[in-house]
């Protein structure tokens, strides 16, 4: 097969004489180069005064990917070895793809791997990648139909995922619920189960390692197995995978075992629901500090999520692997694994807890279990095969809705939006002295910072800074022996605090918003793909039996 473009051997390039090879740069190699007088053919950019000689880089033009059988089309992006392309196959008797199965989809995703720039190390990891995705099959696995090459490309003939990857879906909603992000470990954790029984290792899981079939109701797809390795008894020594979510113990030298895939797995299941990895660093050299401290990761005690679901970030994220939870404590965790009955009862009880606290005038409580109650019934719904059970469901979502948007305006702050400064303060900077108090003139300006932020609706960062400089003027307050210094203090902490209480019922109405726009959001997608499902199945049962002839 040969490619679309063929380089020239020589490089010529009009008024420059090219002489001593001097080597090979990035992407091409490098001469020693003398300009050719003439008035007649003088480069276009030269400047008025030119020097004797010239060092010009040749690059040589990447040959066009081109795979009989297929026609290739948008780039999706760069995989381990090569670029990802969308490709769709051209029915032709005379040319089918040598290895084509019985049913093929209409779009693929094919690997185009330039033999070029393969060296040893990563034709190893490409051979090994091939030879495991071949003996390899699961619902969550991209599959492989078909390896090709010629003299410039190998290409790998995948499965095309329309949704784009984890890392993507969760930037697009900065982070997610534990409803929504639970379908995903799971789906995850049947990927790991089924490697772990093969005694095999992936390496590299990460958001960017896992496909979407696409955004609505998603089914998850583990790819890129380059790095992954059978792990044998003595466990390894060699660094794979990506950094951030690399295993402590792989940045020893001591031996690891498949037991870094759960580390992984704890990193990804925090970054869903946090929206951000748990390590906070500006460069490399900081990052593999953070991985290497023997610091216990922190899970913030305000977070919005089950006791299965701290438990089992807990248990996942121990940086002494003989401490992490095991695979077999994984697979059967309550957070894990769990029948659609069971997830119901607990989003009844749930809802029930919400019932409980409305009556008892408790309408903060009443209004947070009720979200969380909806979260679960809408996950229940993403996943439930059972049409009338979905339907009640459906129906329940709504009306717990519409019983949510009232709590909500019950639980609207009664605080007035503007505090009034007290009239004892005229200036602080000049009652509090703070050109001879760095400590308290920080505090005052964190709050400054605050109604700044606050100006802008920026309510839960503003109660931060607020929280932070109301801290420091505390401790001042407690220790100020002038009575006239103590009152104007003890005033301006209650006018701040004032303010910081505005900012966190309104932070907390906001996240209320953002929590409900997604539950009507998913609901209401969800009930127009079971419309849009019952009209098209007739019509897609035909498309299938179409599809269902052997290409030769």
């Amino acid at each position: 097969m040969a490619a679309r473009y063929e380089a020239t051997p020589i490089p010529n390039l009009p008024g420059y004489a090219l002489g001593e090879k001097l080597g090979a740069g990035s992407f091409g190699t490098v001469y020693k180069a003398r300009l050719i007088p003439t008035s007649q053919s003088r480069p276009s950019s030269a400047a008025c005064v030119r020097p004797n000689f010239f060092a010009i880089k040749c690059i040589n033009p990447t040959p066009i990917p081109n795979l009989p059988g297929y026609a290739l089309g948008e780039k999706l992006g760069a995989g381990s070895f090569g670029t990802v392309y969308k490709a769709r196959l051209i029915p032709t008797s005379q040319s089918r793809p040598s290895s084509a199965a019985c049913v093929r989809p209409n779009f693929f995703a094919i690997k185009c791997i330039n033999r070029k720039t393969l060296t040893k190390t990563t034709q190893d990891l490409l051979i090994n990648e091939i030879k495991l995705l071949k003996n390899i099959k699961h619902e969550n696995i991209v599959e492989m139909y078909d390896f090709q090459w010629d003299e410039n490309y190998i290409y790998i003939v995948m499965e095309y995922c329309a949704g784009g990857d984890m890392s993507m879906f969760i930037r697009s909603r900065q982070q997610l619920s534990e409803a929504r992000a639970r379908p995903f470990v799971q789906q995850i954790a049947r990927v790991l189960k089924f490697l772990y029984e093969k005694r095999i290792s992936h390496m590299d899981l990460k958001p960017e390692n896992i496909l979407l079939t696409s955004i609505d109701r998603p089914i998850l797809k583990v790819a890129d197995f380059g790095v992954a390795q059978h792990i044998g008894k003595r466990g390894s020594r060699s660094i794979r995978g990506t950094l951030l979510y690399m295993a402590p113990e792989i940045l020893s030298s001591h031996p690891y075992d498949n037991r870094v895939d759960l580390w992984s797995m704890g990193i990804i299941l925090y970054e869903c629901l946090f929206g951000r990895p748990p390590f906070i660093f500006s460069c490399v050299d900081e990052l593999i500090e953070e991985i290497k401290s023997n610091v216990p990761i922190e899970i913030p005690n305000d977070a919005r999520i089950s006791s299965e679901c701290r438990n089992l970030l807990e248990g996942l994220l121990q940086r002494d692997p003989n401490r992490r939870i095991s695979f077999r404590d994984f697979f059967r965790h309550p957070f894990i694994f769990t029948d659609l009955s069971s997830q119901i009862i607990r989003a009844d009880d749930l809802y029930q807890k919400s019932i409980t606290y409305e009556q008892t005038g408790d309408i903060k409580k009443a209004l947070d279990y009720r979200v969380r109650a909806l979260d679960e019934y809408v996950a229940i719904i993403k996943v439930d095969e059972d049409h009338d059970r979905r339907r009640m469901l459906r129906m329940k979502v709504k009306e717990g809705v519409a019983a949510a948007e009232t709590l909500k305006k019950q639980m609207l702050p009664k605080t007035p939006n503007v505090v009034p400064m007290p009239t004892t303060v005229s200036s602080p900077s000049e009652n509090f002295d703070l050109k001879n108090n760095k400590e308290l003139s920080e505090a005052y300006q964190h709050c400054l910072n605050g109604n700044q932020l606050m100006n802008v609706s920026r309510f839960g960062q503003a109660f931060e800074e607020y929280q932070i400089g109301l801290t420091v003027m505390l401790r001042a307050a407690r220790t100020e022996t002038n009575p006239v210094k103590s009152k104007i203090l003890r005033d301006v902490i209650s006018f701040y605090l004032n303010k910081a209480e505005i900012c966190k019922n309104k932070h907390e109405s906001q996240q209320l918003d953002i929590d409900m726009e997604k539950i009507k959001e998913d609901s209401a997608l969800d009930n127009t793909m079971l419309n849009e499902s019952n009209i098209n199945t007739e019509g897609k049962q035909r498309a299938s039996s179409q599809q269902n002839c052997c290409l030769q």
